[in-house]
């Protein structure tokens, strides 16, 4: 699959743009049918602004990486699956007591927003700040502020939920996902040796160098199978939502519609 403008058409004679587009759209619509099926309980609105922002981003992130061919790589698409995956075991836990996990969740990212603020603080010291500092400080203080007092605001250095991410998946029944998916892409989202060593080094061919491996930058062809990880991700969030709401949507799938237009190109694996 090339990575060109709307022109574009793969091996297979199908058009990458309007197949992106269309993909696009679609995930559109199954979140806008969640939205619609799912209407904000005033009394909890914490559990629909936490648990609906999530189901966004995980929208933004599958329609930011259907938009990137060239990002189509293990140099790169690792990085934005790994921060998928993130989301949906955050969500998968957040789901098993919605009320006071997403109040835990909030209430740790207040914390993390408060302490960004006061590194700020310490970076400016005694002078005076600039007109653009202080604008930043203020606005910063302001949205802590509209939804809790920054003075009564705790910051927790530790983890928001006081579990590692492992542990979160054991109890929300997706340690699979973890294994297979987590902790594989952690590889290319922290730069750790078993991915800079297959993909940013290159064996050296003369044995007299004993074979040392040698730097490479060297772009790689895009690849569509992560693409349709990115959108079986997306899918797999929404069907945990679905369940933990008792949700009967019937908008086409947009995974499915997908697989359908690549299936010689789609990635089998069970996660």
């Amino acid at each position: 699959m090339t990575n060109e403008h709307a022109d574009s058409e793969s091996d297979e004679g199908i058009d990458l743009w309007t197949l992106i587009q269309s993909y696009c759209l679609g995930v559109d619509r199954e979140l806008v049918a969640r939205l619609v099926a799912w209407p904000p309980d005033f009394a909890q609105i914490h559990v629909h602004e936490v648990i609906g922002g999530m189901l966004a981003r995980q929208a933004t992130l599958t329609k930011d990486i259907a938009h990137a061919p060239s990002l189509w790589t293990g140099h790169s698409a690792p990085i934005l699956l790994r921060a998928m995956a993130d989301a949906y075991i955050n969500i998968s836990w957040l789901l098993l007591d919605p009320v006071e996990r997403c109040s835990k969740f909030i209430l740790f990212g207040l914390g993390q927003a408060k302490l960004e603020l006061e590194h700020r603080r310490t970076q400016i010291g005694t002078r005076e700040p600039t007109a653009p500092e202080a604008a930043i400080l203020e606005a910063a203080e302001q949205w802590i502020d509209r939804q809790r007092i920054n003075w009564l605001l705790d910051v927790d250095l530790g983890k928001w939920s006081s579990l590692t991410v492992r542990q979160m998946a054991e109890e929300a029944g997706c340690i699979d996902f973890y294994n297979y998916v987590y902790m594989p892409f952690s590889a290319c989202a922290h730069s750790m040796w078993h991915h800079v060593a297959r993909y940013d080094l290159v064996e050296c061919n003369n044995p007299l160098h004993r074979h040392h491996r040698r730097p490479i930058s060297e772009a790689r062809a895009p690849d569509i199978n992560y693409w349709t990880l990115a959108a079986k991700y997306w899918s797999k969030t929404l069907g945990t939502f679905d369940k933990a709401f008792m949700l009967n949507i019937a908008e086409p799938s947009s995974y499915e519609s997908l697989v359908s237009a690549v299936t010689n190109s789609v990635d089998h694996d069970p996660y």
